[in-house]
């Protein structure tokens, strides 16, 4: 009888080892669509591993990262702000200290719209319309100042818009809209963003000075100090008296993109001078 469970214990253990090996593959093909902006096949690779194993976690030694932190990404990525806050607080709910999870809720905050917008205003599937049928770019940014933007300005937003022939005025029409937007944001709601990106800088600026001093892979990690740098620049930007909440939205993403890429980087620099010495 003891034999008969020895043997179920050891298949259970054999699934549970095949499981997570599939979460790892899927995710790694998640995470590699995700650093080459294609939101779509990320976020199907995400969600797959959040349903069959919601607690998954990535580990990099500088820092851990829940699922629901990449698939709030994607989310936020694609200008889904509801849908993105509930992932990151998902993300939370099951590491407290994911610092990118808390990074991009403060920033999520900071791009949750917070008053009702027309009911005409432009969205992004308009705008990119109208410069498809040959609209001059400056014909659209005077459309938009009397109705209005309906979409926030994302990365993967800014690369569509370029792509359909918007030129810098029109893009930097746009950034001025929702710039207004962000100034009428409740008070409370852009405290709680400023709390969260202040919370999560600080706990990444701890990490890395940590696993830099204390680990091996930490020696490959922000070496020119890059990183470290923004995240200082991003801690006194909101000190100011008046934050500029547009370039903290932008240093804030740029940390966030930038670390993930270090993932990578610090990988090879590291497999780089083990090669080195091997052949010593």
């Amino acid at each position: 009888m003891k034999f008969g469970w020895w043997i179920v214990g050891i298949a259970l253990l054999s699934f549970a080892a095949c499981a997570t090996i599939e979460s790892q593959g899927e995710f790694t093909v998640g995470r590699q669509a995700l650093i080459k902006g294609d939101s779509s096949t990320a976020l199907t690779y995400f969600q797959r591993v959040a349903s069959g194993n919601p607690s998954y976690v990535t580990n990099y030694t500088v820092f851990r990262e829940s699922i629901w932190t990449y698939v709030g990404r994607v989310q936020y990525a694609a200008g889904k702000f509801t849908d993105a806050k509930q992932d990151f607080e998902k993300a939370l709910s099951y590491i407290n200290d994911d610092q990118l999870a808390r990074l991009y809720l403060g920033l999520t905050l900071l791009r949750l719209p917070q008053a009702p917008t027309r009911s005409d205003a432009f969205t992004l599937q308009e705008v990119l319309f109208a410069l498809h049928e040959g609209i001059e770019p400056k014909r659209v940014a005077a459309l938009a100042q009397e109705r209005g933007i309906g979409f926030d300005l994302t990365k993967e937003a800014d690369n569509q818009l370029r792509s359909a022939g918007a030129d810098s005025f029109l893009v930097d029409e746009i950034k001025k809209i929702r710039a207004e937007i962000v100034k009428k944001r409740p008070e409370n709601q852009t405290s709680q963003g400023a709390k969260e990106i202040a919370s999560a800088l600080a706990g990444l600026r701890d990490s890395l000075d940590y696993a830099i001093a204390n680990s091996t892979q930490g020696r490959f990690w922000d070496p020119a100090g890059e990183i470290r740098t923004q995240i200082k620049s991003g801690l006194s930007l909101l000190s100011a008296r008046e934050p500029d909440w547009q370039k903290i939205l932008s240093t804030g993403e740029w940390i966030g993109q930038t670390l993930e890429e270090e993932i990578d980087r610090a990988r090879r620099d590291e497999a780089d001078e083990r090669q080195r010495n091997q052949m010593r």
